[in-house]
């Protein structure tokens, strides 16, 4: 999630109407909000509106231009409408994760990360761990999900359900493919048992993770529609 003035930005409404779409295709009976929130920086970044894209939901973005406050809560508001639980620690807008917290965190999240029949949604500031120790130190060590950190999650994955990491790309766009093919390879390396596949929309990618081949054949072909319902040229499916 980064922090909570990034609520409600064009990142976000790309990521919830890629996350509406699934949920409405797949009938998860459960969704599993990890929101990996950090604390707030005082910098010039933020409070960017929404842009409404063709080939998106409008009423998303209706719902969303309408919030006036920076709540993650509000997403429960939003996606309940496709699940029959929507689940998450409260409160929502005041667990930080940090790195000295990192094992106390995840407890909190144990038995969500273990459910059945659900999308399990993990949303870190950059995504899967990258570069040498000292670079994560200076880049933040709390933006990135660690290597253990990602093998245990995903061993403790339900086989009816569905894992979800979201993953920034570099700034240089030929970079972003690579990028995300690395990032598969990554996960595969440490686990040849589950499947994976990504969506990625500009500098921004989304890496599915699922023990249940028919599960990844659905998701595949849903992202699959997704990217060819939609007008965005930048573009790539994994």
């Amino acid at each position: 999630m980064v922090q909570l003035k990034y609520f409600g930005d064009s990142r976000d409404y790309f990521k919830y109407d890629l996350i509406s779409c699934l949920l409405s295709k797949m009938q998860f009976a459960n969704y599993v909000f990890i929101p990996m929130l950090t604390r707030p920086r005082v910098d010039n970044e933020g409070n960017i509106s929404a842009r409404k894209l063709n080939g998106k939901s409008n009423k998303l973005y209706e719902f969303i231009i309408m919030r006036k406050e920076k709540n993650l809560s509000y997403w429960q508001d939003w996606l309940s409408q496709y699940v029959s639980h929507y689940l998450t620690i409260e409160p929502v807008n005041e667990i930080y994760f940090e790195d000295s917290n990192r094992s106390e965190y995840w407890l909190k999240f144990d038995n969500l990360i273990r459910k059945q029949n659900a999308l399990i949604f993990l949303d870190p500031d950059t995504g899967l761990e990258t570069g040498s120790k000292n670079y994560l130190k200076r880049m933040g060590r709390e933006k990135y999900i660690l290597n253990q950190e990602q093998q245990y999650l995903i061993s403790q994955l339900h086989k009816s359900s569905v894992m979800l990491f979201y993953q920034h790309l570099p700034r240089n766009r030929h970079l972003h493919e690579n990028a995300v093919i690395k990032k598969i390879k990554q996960i595969s390396i440490h686990d040849s048992l589950t499947h994976i596949c990504a969506y990625r929309e500009n500098d921004l990618a989304f890496i599915f993770v699922s023990k249940d081949y028919e599960k990844h054949t659905n998701i595949k072909q849903i992202l699959s529609d997704y990217k060819n319902n939609g007008v965005i040229l930048n573009s790539s499916l994994f």
